[in-house]
């Protein structure tokens, strides 16, 4: 299929599906007001983090090695939903010792946590497996439909509750939230082997296979770490910051996850863009559609800014709800660096698919010292505010090493990536118009 075609589709049925996970955000957020969406948002990065760190890779050497066919499909499913469940495992036992030995169990026990763990562990590294496979065969609709469904189902749930409830309640409607994750894996997972019978289970790569996959994915790990900490290490430092209130810490929260919805064409183009680098197809007009997307990114972001300067303080509160009015400063803060991370989703997935992951792995230390420093000297003063300025600071360092090493690759001046153009338009519109031919 053709790369407009694919972009075209993708961009479809993905955002049909963070348009679900959108709604959940809002309703959830209205359901748990400012402190309790601050205090469970700060539980899931916490549990993202051990899904990071146990997934050791994976999901990107399955997608690297089913793009280019080097491995069977049928093995690479076997070895995901195996090693989504011993994932989930581990973190059940984790979290078990964790309150043995360290944490006494406060308003939760610690099997309420140890099953919230295993839900959105083993859910979440499951469908990000099964998902990377199912794009590697060109399917965007099915896999983002039944994600957007499963969510669509616990908004319903949410829209007849009431912001105030007992913890007994809260505590059950945060179960079935992370519920969401697992049920949205398996559903994703059984639909795949039965879409592609040929694909379906049997049994684990050789020693071989496996030895090329977690070499892959050991490198990929590295970076994936670093990039977790990059976009979240901010959030701890919140959490703990003298300067800082629970309220406030929600409010930071959802402004930078509001901030990363806002990646959601560039993280849907880069799917496009890293199977079809991985595989060795459209090398040339991947890289000078690169170029292109990031001068219109320029443009809708800066249109953005100027609609958060402007309506901000009215729109915030009365989507979230009244305790989130402190949103639109960081917000604003934040705009420039998302739109540095924006750039920076394509040509990471363009070095992922050459197999270059070193400059992904370079650029995202260089944005986590950053990070680190800044966040430990300033965020305990100044809050949620500091946080935001050293995140841009942060996001736009990296974006600017990716940028030197792409500059050294194809000879392009870095003014290439923002100087505006009417011919972009142009591309745009061929991009958008499915019913035109393609190839």
């Amino acid at each position: 299929m053709g790369l407009k075609k694919l972009l075209t589709q993708s961009i479809i049925w993905r955002c049909f599906y963070f348009f679900s996970v959108l709604l959940v955000n809002v309703f959830l957020s209205r359901y748990l007001e400012a402190a309790g969406t601050g205090s469970l948002y700060f539980t899931v990065v916490i549990f993202s983090f051990m899904q990071v760190a146990l997934s050791l890779g994976g999901e990107a050497a399955v997608i690297y090695f089913a793009s280019s066919d080097s491995i069977e499909r049928k093995k690479l499913t076997t070895l995901s939903i195996t090693w989504s469940f011993v994932a989930g495992l581990l973190v059940v036992s984790l979290i078990s010792i964790y309150f043995l030995l360290i944490k006494k169990s406060g308003d939760l026990s610690p099997a309420w946590y140890a099953a919230y763990g295993f839900l959105y562990v083993c859910g979440q590294m499951l469908t990000n497996f099964i998902v990377g496979i199912y794009y590697t065969r060109e399917n965007y609709f099915l896999p983002n439909f039944i994600l957007a469904i499963v969510n669509l189902l616990f908004v319903v749930y949410l829209f007849f509750q009431t912001s105030g409830a007992g913890s007994s309640q809260v505590s059950w409607t945060i179960l079935l939230f992370f519920a969401t994750f697992f049920t949205g894996g398996i559903l994703v997972y059984f639909s795949y082997i039965i879409r592609y019978k040929t694909d379906a289970p049997a049994g684990l790569p050789g020693k071989e296979n496996i030895t090329r996959i977690l070499k892959y994915a050991l490198t990929a790990m590295g970076a994936n770490v670093i990039f977790f900490l990059v976009y979240k290490v901010d959030y701890f430092f919140v959490n703990y910051s003298p300067a800082s209130t629970p309220a406030e810490l929600g409010n930071y929260i959802q402004a930078s996850k509001l901030g990363q919805m806002l990646l959601l064409i560039p993280q849907i183009i880069a799917s496009v863009v890293f199977p079809k680098t991985a595989s060795g197809e459209h090398s040339t007009s991947i890289s000078n559609a690169i170029m292109i997307i990031a001068r219109l990114f320029s443009q809708f972001f800066l249109a953005v800014f100027i609609g958060v300067a402007i309506l901000g303080a009215w729109f915030f509160p009365a989507i979230f709800g009244n305790t989130f009015d402190k949103m639109e400063i960081p917000m604003l803060i934040l705009i420039p660096g998302i739109f540095s991370l924006s750039i920076l989703a394509l040509l990471s997935a363009y070095f992922a698919g050459k197999n270059n992951l070193k400059v992904n792995l370079y650029g995202a230390i260089i944005g986590l010292s950053i990070m680190i420093i800044g966040d430990f000297i300033f965020v305990p003063l100044h809050g949620i505010i500091a946080a935001a300025i050293i995140s841009t600071l942060s996001y736009s360092s990296n974006l600017g090493y990716a940028m030197w090493n792409f500059y050294r690759n194809y000879d392009v001046h870095w003014a290439e990536f923002f100087k505006w153009r009417k011919s972009d338009y142009n591309t745009l519109l061929s991009l958008l118009n499915i019913n035109k031919s393609v190839g």
